[in-house]
């Protein structure tokens, strides 16, 4: 998963910045808050309520329709695509989350069916993870 995350991040940024010069993320929705606070945010509360909101209760609840259990892709790029839209602060941002948020409820099925239930801990556990190496990336370059 996290060579996947990898190629998706260096992709991303050959893609939209370098060929069509898309912006990254704005620091205009961190630049007033405390460093702590956005620590923990990023690191521990928004991966477990993004887990809880774009994976686990998208899976949960339209596996419940018939339609949605054979064709399962419908529910990733509908998580995927609910992720993306609580991350609109650039273009190349939300392409840049659509893209994670593909790789995040597909680890989550994995995750699900291998360990009967512990979707949502792993789930948050690696989102958790890739904030974290955003947020040294941003606070610690």
């Amino acid at each position: 998963m996290l060579v996947s995350y990898l190629s998706i991040d260096v992709l991303c940024h050959v893609i939209l910045i370098d060929l069509f010069k898309f912006e990254s993320v704005s620091n205009a929705v961190t630049r007033d808050q405390s460093i702590l606070k956005i620590f923990i945010y990023a690191i521990f509360l928004g991966p477990f309520f993004e887990t809880l909101l774009f994976q686990f209760i998208p899976v949960k609840l339209l596996s419940t329709y018939v339609f949605f259990k054979r064709k399962k892709i419908w529910i990733v790029l509908i998580s995927a695509l609910l992720f993306a839209l609580t991350h609109l602060y650039s273009s190349y941002y939300f392409i840049y989350t659509f893209l994670m948020g593909i790789n995040l409820v597909l680890f989550f099925f994995i995750m699900e069916f291998k360990n009967k239930g512990s979707g949502l801990w792993h789930t948050t556990f690696l989102h958790a993870i890739i904030n974290l190496m955003v947020f040294i990336h941003q606070y610690f370059r």
